[in-house]
């Protein structure tokens, strides 16, 4: 039997979580102009935080699932949660899509971009996958869900014409 949690504790995590989400918009902005140096620093740092909300956010979700009182009493907490869910992915489409189109001018990556940018496109993938379960239907619009394919298209020709990490096996 799974552990049950307190109101309490869902509550505290969902307050990190938002946090979380904070430092993860605070950086959208950032991400062009990095990105137009030629550098990958920041759009770097922001996956990486995009990652720990979302493991914080399977955390909570977890939890959410596990509380002590009745569905009914859980609604608000439910509620924020899927807000804060949608809230970064827009902002992780956004980035994406400014990272990427920048990305898709340039002439030469660097050696092993393929490597990495393919790892993105997986990530890419789920974050679909997960935004195509029916509730959230209707908390995204349809041009932020178009944005993500454009996304993924893009990244596909950019790992096309990116070279990979030399082989010498």
């Amino acid at each position: 039997m799974a552990k049950k949690y307190k109101k309490s504790e869902v509550t505290e995590l969902l307050v990190a979580m938002e946090r979380k989400a904070k430092q993860v918009l605070s950086m959208v902005q950032n991400i062009e102009t990095d990105a137009n140096k030629n550098s990958y620093a920041m759009y770097d740092d922001f996956v990486r935080r995009a990652m720990d909300f979302d493991t914080l956010a399977i955390l909570v979700g977890t939890r959410l699932q596990n509380m002590e009182l009745d569905a009914d009493s859980t609604q608000e907490l439910r509620d924020q949660y899927n807000k804060l869910k949608i809230v970064v992915a827009h902002g992780q489409i956004k980035a994406s899509m400014k990272f990427f189109f920048i990305l898709s001018a340039t002439a030469t990556l660097p050696l092993g971009a393929k490597d990495l940018f393919s790892s993105e496109l997986r990530r890419l993938f789920n974050l679909q996958t997960e935004l195509a379960n029916p509730k959230y239907e209707g908390m995204l619009s349809k041009e932020t869900m178009g944005d993500l394919e454009t996304a993924e298209l893009i990244l596909q020709e950019i790992i096309d014409k990116a070279p990979g990490l030399l082989n010498f096996s």
